[in-house]
């Protein structure tokens, strides 16, 4: 194993090139932020039933997918304006993904303090496994989603 010396030198430099000045955070020069962010579904009743029930968030939109039209595009409502989008893709052989380069590691969504308890009241309720960092009061809950989505809600408090 190398020496996790090399890794926080590594992190160092990086700060220093791309954060070291000392500039007013400006907003983003081509974007406004997060529309959506889309994945991809093997049950959508399952994934519905799951953001829903379990994470408590909102369904806004139910459409046809433009670019394949055996397939459906949901929406739901993630807070703070952003939506988590979910394709199914009934006609198609669909492997799961394997964690690496290009993969996504995990989605976080921001939580109150009152919110993640309420998180944790209905995952324990449910007796769903998650993995708490923190307290119960704040911290990062780690639970997967039917399609083993890994799902991070926190309260911000290592940042």
């Amino acid at each position: 194993m190398t020496d996790l010396n090399t890794y926080q030198t590594r992190r160092e430099t990086l700060r220093q090139k791309y954060l070291a000045d000392d500039r007013p955070t400006a907003p983003p020069q081509y974007t406004g932020g997060v529309d959506h962010l889309a994945l991809i579904s093997l049950d959508l009743e399952k994934t519905i039933q799951f953001y829903t029930e379990v994470i408590g968030m909102r369904l806004t939109k139910i459409v046809t997918n433009r670019d394949e039209p055996t397939s459906t595009h949901i929406f739901l409502d993630m807070g703070g304006g952003n939506q988590l989008a979910f394709f199914d893709f009934p006609e198609k052989d669909t492997e799961p993904t394997v964690r690496g380069v290009g993969s996504m590691h995990h989605v976080a969504l921001k939580a109150t303090s009152e919110q993640f308890q309420a998180l944790l009241a209905n995952l324990d309720a449910k007796h769903l496994p998650y993995s708490l960092h923190g307290s119960r009061e704040k911290g990062s809950v780690y639970v997967r989603d039917p399609d083993n989505i890994q799902v991070e809600v926190t309260t911000g408090y290592g940042s």
